[in-house]
Formats: C-alpha cells, structure tokens, sequence
C-alpha cells in the first residue's frame, strides 16, 4: 500500500498517477459504516479494474479552528493507526491531505477539479454525511453537479445497528464513559492506545500514549492485548490520574512500542472488610 501526504505544494507532483476510484472520508475509527463505504468503493475499483485510493486528513476540521468550543474533540486513531486499518481494508493507496485554514477555505469546485479531476478519479465513493468545500456545507449527493460527468458518484446510505447509527462521535462518546465493549462492537474491532511501555517492575509496564489527543476510557482497569512486532499478548491496562500502567506477564522488556487493544472493562471488584475499618463491603470499580 502506497501512502502519500498531499497539500497545496505537493499535490502538483502526483498528476500523472493512475486512474483510481477514490473512497472519501475522515474514517476516524474506521468502524463499520467505514467499512461498508470501503467495502463498496473495493467492488467498484475491481470492476473497472483500477486501485482504490481513500482519501482522509490529517486532522479533524474543528482541530484546525480550535475554540473553546472545540479543543475537548478526541481522536479515535492516530494517524499510523488509521493507515493501518484502511489498508486492512483493501486500499492501495492512502492520501493524507493537510487539513489546514487553507485547505479548509478551497471552494467545493475548486476541491474536485484539484483532490479529485487532478488525481485522475474516475468513481468517488462515500458516505452519506460526507460533505465537502468551504465551510463544509455541500453534500457528497451534490458533487455529480461540479464533476459534470467526469467521475462516478456513489452515495452508502447510514449504516445502523440495533436501529442506532454508527458513527464516530456516539463510538467516542462509548469509549470516554467506558462502555468499550459496545464501542468495540460498532468499531468491528477492538479499540485499540498506541504509545510506548517502559518497564517499572517485573510484569509492569508505564503506558505512554502516542498522542495526547486519542480518546481514553475513564480510569479503571481494563482487559486488553498488547500486540507487538513480537505478536499478541494478554494483559491488564489501569488507568488512573497519575497515568496509565499494563500488568503482563508475557511482555519482554526490550519491547518498546505496543499498541493496547482495550477488550472489556474488569469486572467490579469486591474489597473485604479489614480489622480496624468500617464493616462494610466495598465494591470499587475496575
């Protein structure tokens, strides 16, 4: 899979690429409405015989206004993250556009004649929200009016389970109250922390994440799998306010960087009453 960052300069050098359909998207998460618009942009390109390219950027729109308003917004992956998924869902090649004032200013014909028409599309695919252009305020089903027949347009309706959308923002909201089990059952995968272990103790670990801004769990403790260049392996990630820590007894020390597939919240604990305390049962949340 070929990945490639685009912006207004360097966009000029991939004229001559391929004709390709193209999937458009955030795909923050990549869950499984992403997965149906990736999954039919596939099927297009292999009927025309050409690759499939997916477009995404390198950070939300409301990161590149930041307000008040805006500076609490959470990432579901980080930008490796992200990559990684999409090209486990079948894109040869990946365009991370710089989402900056600039790019956020260009008009909505003014992004198909240069992110599509100059990228050599030939079918765009995407989901029914996406929208595009200055001000984000045009919707994909009225990008067949600036393509004027040049490409194909393929809307995916919303995808739903249990008569509830899926979408980023309900997937993020799941993992930041720590329901991440439903999260992981809207993402189609397991939500995964990157970052960095550094051995404390035998079978303990510091946790620093890659990015401050991906979203975590409320503090507790949770099961997950720890996968590294070495493989997979089972543990326990804690978090608390003085950071977050992994028990396992089958990460090596000379591993570095991990990325934490949080499974399930642990179950409540039960603390015992103890001589000289109340004499109550305690139930802490894990």
């Amino acid at each position: 899979m070929q990945v490639i960052r685009l912006n207004a300069n360097t966009i000029q050098h991939y004229r001559t690429m391929p004709r390709v359909v193209m999937a458009l998207g955030f795909f923050d998460g990549v869950h499984r409405g992403h997965q149906a618009v990736l999954a039919q942009a596939r099927r297009l390109a292999d009927a025309r015989q050409v690759p499939l390219a997916v477009m995404t950027f390198s950070r939300h729109a409301s990161r590149a206004f930041e307000t008040t308003l805006t500076t609490d917004f959470r990432y579901l992956n980080t930008i490796s993250q992200k990559v990684d998924l999409l090209g486990q869902n079948h894109a040869d090649i990946v365009y991370v556009v710089d989402f900056d004032r600039q790019f956020a200013a260009i008009s909505p014909q003014q992004f198909v004649e240069t992110y599509l028409i100059g990228l050599n599309v030939c079918g765009v695919v995407g989901g029914f929200d996406y929208t595009f252009g200055r001000g984000g305020h045009t919707q994909i089903s009225q990008m067949a009016q600036y393509s004027r027949g040049r490409f194909t347009v393929t809307v995916v309706a919303e995808h739903d389970a249990a008569q509830e959308k899926i979408g980023s923002t309900a997937i993020r909201h799941l993992v930041k109250v720590g329901n991440v089990a439903r999260a992981n059952a809207l993402l189609g995968h397991p939500y995964a922390l990157a970052g960095q272990v550094i051995p404390q103790a035998r079978g303990t670990f510091a946790f620093n994440p890659a990015s401050r801004l991906q979203q975590r769990p409320p503090q507790g403790s949770y099961r997950c799998q720890l996968k590294t260049t070495a493989g997979m392996w089972p543990g326990t990630l804690t978090i608390t306010t003085d950071g977050l820590t992994i028990q396992t007894a089958a990460l090596s020390a000379t591993e570095r960087t991990v990325e934490v597939a949080i499974l399930a919240r642990q179950a409540a604990r039960v603390v015992p009453w103890q001589r000289g305390s109340a004499p109550v049962i305690a139930v802490r949340a894990m």
